[in-house]
């Protein structure tokens, strides 16, 4: 199998016209946008070394021996001189390799085109499925928007997923229950992160009050100012917001908050 694998299709970066994929690549009167080539190389690679296996398993192509007995025959029976007998038995040894490599190539060959029709025909299938699933749901580009956006702008996908979905869905919900005015946004830090959230807690001081999604557990975040500390209070989803006092505050020490914003001994307004 490993020569196989060393064909200029399995050549990551390298050309996919070349060699068995010649005539496989650049079709015409197909869609724009078709799956990563090295994704598609990949596939094709392990379900060839499944289809393989399974035919290395049903009828193994036994590994060629040495024929001593015929070097012993020839030896004992006929009188060949003894370099003569083993130049002969190797000669048979050679002969009988070349059928056995010959035998794994083909073996190869064949794991690979039904490889590469087997995933053909799933790339065809899951096209069909997503063109189907874009008719059924109106906001799929919408949403596949949003994940490349996020994406691009450095979330991992799983924060990009959950991004997607308060922009479809989320935002619309926190917005009737608290009010347009007092949704903020989306968090573009982590707060489990103790460095990330004293460094930026503090720049976020003048948004108290207001409610922002938090990519990386899909939760709402009421930031607080209790007593000149700052903190995120944690709602599951929007619901759970009661507008009481939660108890799940993640807080920030005060001396990373600077100067307090009235002096101490400020009463009232003048």
């Amino acid at each position: 199998m490993a020569r196989i694998l060393k064909r200029p299709m399995f050549n990551r970066g390298g050309s996919t016209n070349n060699g068995i994929m010649t005539g496989l690549v650049d079709r015409t009167g197909y869609d724009d946008g078709t799956e990563n080539p090295s994704i598609y190389e990949t596939r094709v690679r392990d379900r060839s070394t499944e289809i393989q296996n399974i035919l290395d398993s049903l009828s193994p192509v036994p590994r060629t021996k040495l024929p001593l007995g015929q070097v012993g025959a020839e030896l004992a029976l006929r009188g060949t001189p003894f370099k003569e007998a083993l130049y002969k038995g190797y000669g048979s040894y050679v002969t009988a390799d070349d059928k056995r490599k010959a035998a794994l190539a083909n073996r190869e060959a064949q794991a690979v085109g039904l490889a590469l029709g087997d995933i053909s025909k799933e790339i065809d299938l899951e096209k069909r499925l997503a063109a189907q699933a874009a008719k059924n749901d109106p906001n799929l580009a919408l949403k596949n928007m949003f994940l490349k956006k996020s994406i691009d702008e450095g979330y991992d996908l799983p924060e990009a997923q959950r991004i997607a979905d308060y922009q479809l869905t989320i935002k619309t919900e926190l917005q009737n229950k608290v009010g347009r005015n007092r949704v903020a946004g989306i968090l573009d830090f982590d707060i489990s992160d103790q460095q990330q959230l004293q460094k930026r807690l503090p720049k976020l001081k003048d948004q108290t009050g207001m409610y922002f999604f938090d990519p990386f557990d899909g939760k709402i975040k009421l930031l607080t100012n209790k007593n000149g500390v700052l903190g995120f209070e944690t709602f599951n989803s929007v619901d759970k917001i009661t507008f009481a006092k939660p108890d799940d505050a993640v807080k920030i020490d005060p001396k990373f908050m600077g100067e307090p914003v009235f002096p101490p001994d400020y009463i009232g307004g003048a």
